[in-house]
């Protein structure tokens, strides 16, 4: 059984009970993310989210910020696919197609990717907030 967010943030020592207890009442009375309230409150970055759900995950994150994708990578998926799924193509090598995404355990969103490009998918973990930023600014 997978961990959630802030059982694993705790795990690893980046916040503490009294902290997930008040961004859980955040959540409750404002709605959103566990993730979202812990960063906003300033108990952790959206890197230490991102390093705990990469290595839950087991697959590697990467900052879309500091990754510059190929438009002609972009044209392989339609941007209404990419927004349903939660993705954004960020590389293609021989027949391997990567995309990074905020839910790497998202098997349907695989095989439709993989079905609709013919490519094999490798999946790299993204913040929500900075896939959101690539995809506005990529795929419109």
């Amino acid at each position: 059984m997978a961990l959630k967010i802030g059982e694993l943030l705790i795990k690893a020592k980046l916040i503490n009970e009294h902290q997930l207890a008040k961004a859980l009442e955040e959540q409750r009375a404002n709605g959103g993310r566990i993730g979202e309230h812990l960063v906003a409150l300033d108990y952790v970055t959206e890197e230490d989210i991102l390093d705990c759900l990469s290595q839950q995950y087991g697959v590697p994150s990467i900052n879309l910020r500091h990754f510059d994708i190929d438009e002609g990578i972009i044209r392989l998926i339609p941007a209404d696919v990419a927004r349903k799924y939660q993705f954004i193509p960020v590389s293609k090598t021989g027949a391997t197609l990567t995309v990074a995404m905020t839910d790497p355990s998202n098997v349907f969103a695989m095989d439709d990717i993989k079905f609709m490009t013919g490519y094999k998918v490798e999946v790299v973990l993204a913040s929500e907030m900075k896939l959101e930023e690539a995809r506005a600014h990529l795929m419109g």
